[in-house]
């Protein structure tokens, strides 16, 4: 695959293979990471400085702001390489979790004053920001926000609570999409930039940190309790609140599924790796005509989930809409990332069902991602609009 890339993003590529081979894998082991416990800030720091320098955080943004206008196929094939290495760190790399990746499709929404107060802090990696959108009543149903806001002179009052927000335990500020309310109008849906609630200043409130089956402790909810912000944090304009989150739908599920394609590589690595060494019987179960089936089954799987993805990330590249695309390469590539991981679980037998084993861990990830960023069915329910529209 690499072969149908430019010069330059085989040698970003070789670039970011060593960093995770020679430096952020021995970094977390000489911490004692683990996905599954709090990641202290000091570790989170140091990933987003050397990435930094590296070139690697906020790859994908203007030149003005450091990155390197990566394309969404460049930024794809990293992300796959990081979610291949297993690394409990690897969304940081890229600032996925909490950086610049999170905001880069908006850059323009933004105005000069907000760039200089939020989006220049997450470049330089000095504080994080996430994404708030689910609700405990509005998941994929983005219409059914719960949380309000209501104008008060200069400024609005929010109310309500978000829950499931990645990133948001290290979060700064949050994109918070809330339900305008206007007098003798029809509801709104706006977004807000809205700080962390400090002595200083009146903002969100970290509610409970939520840990789901992949046992990570990334997701928590916001809670708005009367929380005053000012006109001037709203992004873009009034109304205009959902647009945001659609115009960065099709090239987040499509670099999602590309770690998805990421993360099966590695079960497989793994699963090979394990035929090769673990005896049964007197000899290598590779040599069992089963297990050859099954990692011939899941390497098939894999190469056609890549080249699904890569497919539709190239049209978008071309500037094709893709939204049918978009949905199946997430489709595909979650549930494939799925199989895979169950295969694995029965390669490596008992030893796979040891709770902390990698293999475990990413069968449970597995699971989660059919569900997160839009389920299977929104998927399907995305794919067959597309196929009847007229």
């Amino acid at each position: 695959m690499l072969m149908t890339v430019g010069e330059d993003l085989k040698s970003l590529h070789e670039e970011l293979r060593n960093f995770i081979q020679n430096e952020l894998l021995p970094y977390e082991q000489e911490q004692c990471l683990n996905a599954e416990e709090d990641i202290p800030m000091e570790a989170i720091k140091w990933v987003r400085k050397r990435s930094i320098e590296l070139g690697f955080y906020g790859i994908n943004l203007p030149r003005v702001y450091g990155g390197q206008e990566i394309s969404l196929k460049g930024l794809c094939l990293l992300k796959e390489e990081l979610a291949r290495s297993g690394a409990v760190l690897w969304g940081q790399v890229l600032g996925e979790i909490g950086g610049p990746l999170r905001i880069g499709q908006m850059l323009e929404s933004f105005t000069k004053e907000q760039i200089e107060k939020y989006v220049i802090p997450v470049v330089a990696g000095d504080i994080g920001c996430c994404f708030a959108l689910t609700e405990p009543n509005a998941g994929s149903d983005a219409f059914a926000i719960e949380t309000t806001a209501v104008r008060d002179g200069d400024d609005y009052i929010l109310t309500g609570k978000k829950h499931f927000i990645s990133a948001a335990p290290y979060a700064d500020f949050a994109i918070v999409i809330a339900k305008e309310l206007v007098e003798d109008e029809k509801p709104r849906i706006t977004a807000f930039l809205v700080d962390k609630k400090t002595p200083l200043n009146d903002g969100f409130e970290l509610g409970n940190i939520q840990v789901p089956i992949s046992g990570e402790r990334i997701h928590a909810e916001l809670l708005f309790n009367q929380c005053r912000v000012p006109a001037s944090n709203i992004i873009g304009a009034p109304g205009r609140g959902l647009l945001l989150g659609l115009k960065r739908i099709n090239t987040n599920r499509a670099s999602h599924a590309a770690s998805f394609v990421g993360m099966a590589q590695h079960l497989l690595d793994l699963a090979v790796e394990q035929a090769k060494k673990r005896v049964q019987f007197g000899r290598p179960i590779s040599e069992f005509q089963a297990i050859q089936h099954m990692l011939a089954e899941m390497a098939t799987e894999i190469y056609a989930a890549r080249s699904m993805v890569y497919d539709v990330v190239e049209k978008i590249d071309r500037g094709e809409e893709e939204r049918a695309g978009a949905s199946m390469a997430k489709l595909f590539a979650s549930e494939v990332n799925n199989r895979v991981a169950d295969k694995a679980i029965q390669i490596f037998g008992s030893q796979g069902l040891v709770k902390g084993h990698p293999v475990e861990k990413m069968y449970r990830s597995s699971r989660m991602y059919r569900i997160l960023t839009g389920t299977s069915e929104i998927q399907k329910n995305t794919i067959a609009k597309e196929l009847l529209k007229d």
